[in-house]
């Protein structure tokens, strides 16, 4: 009597040692409308514009007849991580306290 494991598709999940090995159909090495425009993202994404919307707009003026979801999606990997919060400002109050507090006088190192 088959098990589980018998049938096609259960087979296939269980032989692949990695998870590109179920990679398989219509979709895998086909071209898209982004294939012509993504030199032009590149070079303009190193030049420092990274405004998908921008790039979206920019390439439509090229001939791209795509959607910005297509863009946004191909860009996505580009961007490393969010970046980091800088430093927090000081609050008004500590300001406040620089502005009204006497300043200590500097010691001079002796000679």
């Amino acid at each position: 009597m088959p098990t589980r494991h018998d049938l096609p598709p259960v087979q296939r999940l269980t032989d692949a040692a990695r998870p590109e090995d179920l990679f398989q159909g219509q979709w895998q090495n086909r071209r898209t409308k982004l294939d012509d425009f993504k030199q032009y993202l590149h070079e303009r994404w190193a030049e420092g514009c990274t405004n998908a919307w921008t790039l979206w707009e920019e390439i439509k003026t090229h001939g791209y007849t795509g959607g910005y979801g297509a863009v946004r999606a191909y860009l996505q990997p580009f961007r490393t991580s969010p970046t980091a919060p800088s430093a927090r400002p000081p609050s008004p109050r500590t300001v406040a306290g620089w502005i009204l507090t006497h300043p200590t006088p500097c010691r001079r190192a002796s000679a």
